[in-house]
This record gives C-alpha cells, sequence and structure tokens, in this order.
C-alpha cells in the first residue's frame, strides 16, 4: 500500500497523541505494585484512571472525527468501543504485572473517564454552534 506523504502527515497528527497517550497507560499499568512511579504519582487511582481514559477519548474522537469540529455520533461511539477495548486489555494485562490484577471497577473508572470526555466534545459541539 503507497501512502502520499501529506495523507501519512495527516494520519501521524491525528493518530500518533493516541498511541503516545496509549502507550502512558501502558507504562503505567506495567508498574509493580509498591513502584516508585506509582507510589509517587500525586492523585489517587482512580483519578490516575479517569483522567487518563477522558483524555484517551478526547485523542480517540479528534482521530475517529478527522481532526473535523463538529458532532459525529459514529466518532463518538467508535472512540467508546475502542477506549472500553482499551480499558479491558490493559486490566488484562495487569494480570500478569507483579502485585497487580484485573479489576472490573477499574474498567468502569476508565469507560467513565471516556463518556467523560465524550460528553465534553458534545457540550462543546452543541454551545459553539
Amino acid at each position: 500500500m503507497v501512502f502520499k506523504k501529506k495523507t501519512m502527515l495527516q494520519w501521524g497528527s491525528l493518530w500518533l497523541p493516541v498511541l503516545i497517550q496509549m502507550s502512558l497507560i501502558f507504562y503505567f499499568s506495567a508498574q509493580p505494585k509498591g513502584s516508585p512511579v506509582l507510589e509517587s504519582f500525586p492523585a489517587p487511582p482512580g483519578l490516575g484512571h479517569l483522567v487518563g481514559y477522558a483524555i484517551l477519548g478526547i485523542l480517540l474522537y479528534r482521530a475517529f472525527n478527522g481532526g473535523i469540529r463538529g458532532w459525529s455520533l459514529a466518532a463518538g461511539w467508535k472512540s467508546f468501543l475502542v477506549g472500553l477495548l482499551y480499558a479491558v486489555s490493559d486490566e488484562i494485562h495487569q494480570l500478569y504485572v507483579p502485585g497487580r490484577e484485573a479489576s472490573l471497577h477499574d474498567v468502569g473508572i476508565d469507560a467513565a473517564g471516556v463518556l467523560m470526555a465524550l460528553l465534553l466534545v458534545w457540550l462543546r459541539e452543541k454551545v459553539s454552534n
């Protein structure tokens, strides 16, 4: 498959931030229990999940919507589903990290973060129109 430079640049500007955020989430979830990285994190664990996945939700929406302003229900659904699937995969990943475990509670917090972000995007678009 051959890509034009402009298309690759557009793809990169939309999806690279998503991949970076997913990598940050993966990095934090790969830390064993009691890790200095986790212990020095200044927010309660639930807040870290909520904010991390809210950022992911916004970035996913931006990428799925092609960076275009305006609300797209299709981009919203895709963003939610990918965010939810990533949350589930992240919890499965934690099963293999020393001292960590999978938690449906955390998946719920992660999903709430994505939904909160999508709600904020929807409200922003509704107010600006």
